[in-house]
């Protein structure tokens, strides 16, 4: 089996990092009107890496489609293990009495992609299904064909929801927005030596400068208006998009040979989105377990909720770690008494 580069899996143990993170921020009900500008600034500054995460996540996937063909193992194996969590934590949920049998939770749980469950994973799979599609088109486009095309995703996703009303620019996560960072991703790919090591101090200015800007946006939009401070943080936002693409590049220029800690962590960064994201154990881990809320008046929050992210992530890493152990040992057993 051919080993992933680190950099990518290192990459992609830092965008779920981020999506962790940017929960207890999204998540978490915090009475912003009880906090002075600067403390609701930093809180909600976190949620700039959930969807960077998500855009960081989608491009490691379409970089490396782009160039493969479809596979339906794969596309069983992403169902599998999804069902695998969203049953487990909703049965657990129910055996220790956490919450009531109800008809509604249970078909969630039991058909978590066509109920929406998890939302990123009903549109991951959208995605992966259209992939042989998409692969045609990104294999004919020429190069300044391409860019137009691009072009045109970026103006027709990035730029014109804005010019309505900032209002109705909404977290508007779904199947197109995947399908949009797919072929930004494949552009990545099928030009990569556009894209080089020489380059690579500029991609760093322009990440800061994204950053920069989004947080400059939570800032002017808190002070005129407040309810739609994420505006410019969705995964449809231009500075989002590029954000997520210069971070990208700036991993794939940095070179990391073969590590097997980084590698067998960022396997389980999927299960780290499943644990923590089941729609049924979503109001039980922020308003139950983690409540944060409560602690919205300390200093330093953004460290708290940093704290938070990271005790949620190793937790959720090692269910994982536990349940491809058993999984090993009992491939073990099958071959021996087989």
């Amino acid at each position: 089996m051919k080993k992933r580069q680190s950099n990518f899996e290192l990459l992609r143990i830092i965008c779920m990092f981020l999506i962790v993170a940017g929960h207890v921020t999204w998540q978490t009900k915090f009475s912003y009107d009880e906090l002075n500008l600067v403390h609701r600034v930093s809180i909600q500054s976190l949620w700039i890496g959930g969807e960077l995460g998500v855009w960081g996540f989608t491009l490691i996937s379409a970089y490396f489609l782009s160039g493969s063909h479809f596979k339906i193992k794969s596309l069983k194996k992403i169902w599998g293990i999804t069902l695998f969590y969203s049953i487990s934590i909703y049965l657990l949920l129910v055996i220790f009495h956490v919450i009531p049998i109800n008809p509604k939770d249970a078909l969630k749980s039991f058909l978590p992609v066509l109920t929406g469950n998890y939302w990123y994973v009903s549109a991951y799979i959208g995605m992966y299904i259209l992939v042989p599609y998409m692969n045609i088109v990104i294999e004919h486009l020429e190069k300044k064909e391409y860019q137009k095309f691009l072009l045109l995703l970026f103006i027709m996703f990035s730029l014109l929801p804005y010019l309505k009303n900032i209002t109705v620019v909404t977290n508007n996560n779904s199947v197109i927005n995947l399908v949009y960072i797919y072929f930004v991703g494949g552009y990545l790919r099928k030009y990569s030596s556009d894209f080089t090591k020489e380059n690579q101090k500029y991609y760093i200015l322009i990440f800061l400068g994204s950053l920069i800007l989004m947080l400059s946006s939570i800032v002017v939009l808190d002070l005129i208006r407040p309810k739609s401070w994420f505006a410019f943080l969705t995964t449809s936002s231009p500075l989002e998009a590029i954000a997520g693409v210069s971070l990208f590049l700036i991993s794939k220029n940095t070179s990391i040979s073969y590590n097997e800690i980084i590698n067998k962590i960022a396997a389980s960064t999927f299960a780290v989105y499943l644990i923590h994201c089941q729609a049924i154990f979503l109001p039980i881990l922020w308003d139950k377990i983690v409540h944060a809320q409560q602690w919205q008046t300390i200093p330093y929050m953004p460290v708290y909720e940093l704290l938070v992210a990271c005790i949620i992530y190793c937790t959720a890493t090692l269910i994982d770690f536990t349940r491809l152990y058993i999984l090993h040992l009992w491939s073990k057993i099958k071959v021996r008494f087989g």
